[in-house]
């Protein structure tokens, strides 16, 4: 399954050498795990008892973005196991062929944890069903 979401370039994402700052991309994957997964499991989530942690990102760095770039992330899931599954995230301009820009591309390990007990947990089913639905 992918979900393809877009991120608005703020005044404040960029830095003193005129492009988003490499630190900001993170809230841009963040932005659109966020999204991939309210698409994935739904609004109603209930994040307490099924939520989630990250425990890794990594990110590689193609071309700059710049203010007036548009962006767009293709979040999909990489990898599933037991109490963990990797995302990934293609960051790109929109556009196809010859005029696609590539900016960068990044993975996230996340792990499925259970906030009212304070631990990991497995991965429920249903997240797994609705990760191949789309």
């Amino acid at each position: 399954m992918k979900h393809i979401s877009s991120v608005e370039v703020r005044f404040s994402d960029i830095d003193a050498m005129g492009h988003v700052n490499n630190a900001v991309f993170l809230n841009y994957f963040e932005e659109a795990r966020i999204e991939f997964f309210k698409a994935t499991i739904g609004e109603k989530w209930d994040w307490r008892s099924q939520g989630i942690v990250l425990a890794r990102n990594e990110i590689d760095y193609m071309l700059p973005i710049l203010l007036t770039d548009e962006v767009k992330i293709e979040t999909r899931v990489e990898k599933i196991g037991g109490k963990s599954m990797t995302l990934s995230y293609s960051v790109y301009n929109g556009l196809e062929g010859e005029q696609m820009k590539r900016f960068a591309h990044g993975r996230s390990i996340i792990v499925a944890f259970d906030y009212a007990k304070g631990q990991p947990k497995e991965i429920p089913e249903s997240w797994r069903a609705a990760f191949n639905r789309k």
